[in-house]
């Protein structure tokens, strides 16, 4: 039996797994745990917090349940380090800015906000600390009042994912100014999330240093300014980066990718600020393959399609 995380339903399902045997026969049954560590429960909708046990007894923020998560993964008493917890979270809205993710934690939005499926966390995050933390169906939002940068990903914090989450650009008052900035920090993957509204500089941007394993696969991105942006000295020399499959309208360049890094393949894209070359992207023709860019003239293919 294999255990599977469904994110839709934040539960665990399982699945059994046969080994096959060279003769074709049926193999051995195989028995694992996906996370065979701790789950905590947050409620941002609770007057006061609790111990982060069940739903009864939930914590009212995030933040408590990812140092709580992040504490327990650093026991070596239980050799914890090894292990990997999930945070469920349930709100319309929590307002915090997130300062410490967790080691090896997946947090599991539930529930729903309004007409989204997924809970809020409102704030602008600057996590220091936080290692192969993995975000699932969550809704960030900048902060009411000031927008700015939503989510800051510092130096060095490794294998950070969000999968199926929403970066909303617009606020109540100033709209964000990035949806995602990283600065080094290796193996980054953002798959199916959408990072709409009116991001005025840009909506995910990947600054010097490693970034060995980035993968930007598969996500839906609106811009007031650029979609993707790719610093000159972004490095990725021992595992290739990827930026597939996404779809972005933006006015500014779609793809900015300065470090002729990238292996860019499938972007469907629509520039509505600039004619199709320069002013539409800036995407490696040596690394890519199957774009299409349409600017506020034509659409074109990167690299221009021949046949040899």
């Amino acid at each position: 039996m294999v255990w599977r995380k469904d994110a839709k339903f934040g539960n665990l399902r399982g699945e059994k797994l046969f080994l096959g045997t060279s003769n074709g026969r049926m193999g051995a049954e195989v028995t694992f745990a996906q996370n065979p560590g701790e789950n905590y429960y947050v409620d941002g909708n609770r007057t006061t917090t609790g111990d982060g046990k069940s739903w009864t007894s939930a914590y009212k923020t995030l933040s408590e349940g990812l140092a709580a998560s992040h504490a327990n993964i650093a026991s070596t008493a239980a050799r914890n380090w090894a292990g990997r917890n999930t945070i469920y979270v349930k709100a319309g809205s929590i307002t915090e800015d997130l300062v410490l993710f967790a080691d090896k934690t997946d947090v599991i939005g539930v529930g729903a906000k309004d007409s989204y499926s997924m809970p809020c966390i409102v704030g602008n995050h600057v996590p220091t600390a936080g290692t192969s933390c993995r975000f699932y169906n969550v809704q960030f939002r900048g902060g009411v009042v000031t927008g700015g940068i939503i989510m800051t990903l510092a130096s060095g914090l490794q294998g950070t994912q969000f999968h199926g989450c929403y970066f909303q650009g617009w606020s109540t008052s100033t709209c964000a100014t990035i949806g995602l900035k990283s600065t080094a920090s290796p193996r980054l993957e953002v798959h199916g999330c959408k990072f709409l509204g009116a991001f005025s500089t840009v909506a995910i941007e990947l600054l010097a240093g490693d970034g060995n394993g980035t993968l930007i696969c598969d996500n839906i991105i609106q811009s007031a300014g650029i979609g993707i942006r790719v610093n000159a000295s972004f490095t990725c020399d021992n595992e290739q980066a990827f930026m597939n499959d996404n779809r972005i309208f933006s006015t500014g360049l779609v793809i900015d990718e300065n470090a002729n890094k990238f292996g860019c393949f499938g972007n469907l894209c629509c520039c509505t600020g600039g004619a199709f070359g320069a002013t539409s992207h800036d995407i490696p023709d040596h690394r890519s393959a199957g774009n299409i860019i349409t600017g506020n003239n034509i659409t074109g293919t990167v690299p221009f399609a021949t046949i040899a």
